[in-house]
């Protein structure tokens, strides 16, 4: 699996603005081809961590114009340019846990 990795740092006071735009825009992002998984993380201090999964770095590949154009919609509200990085998922693992407390 593999995902692309977006740190994003905003202007002063635009981070919740940003992920109100970003929730708006989530029909658009599940437009992005071979896209299995999307997360934002406020990391506070006006900074967010974008987060997409793909199987393959060749999906990660393909999705990029896509993903430019749809993440681009909030350029007006980021102090600078992000980076898309492509980084490998070392460990992907969901744990099951049970109402019953078992």
């Amino acid at each position: 699996m593999y995902a692309s990795h977006v740190e994003v740092q905003f202007q002063s006071g635009k981070t919740a603005e940003a992920i109100q735009r970003t929730k708006d825009l989530i029909p658009q992002i599940g437009e992005i081809p071979k896209l299995k998984r999307f997360m934002v993380l406020d990391k506070g201090d006006d900074k967010a961590l974008f987060l997409a999964f793909y199987d393959t770095a060749e999906d990660q590949v393909a999705a990029t114009p896509k993903a430019q154009e749809v993440i681009g919609r909030l350029a007006d509200l980021a102090a600078a340019p992000p980076e898309r990085v492509q980084v490998e998922v070392a460990i992907d693992h969901t744990y099951q846990t049970s109402t019953a407390g078992g």
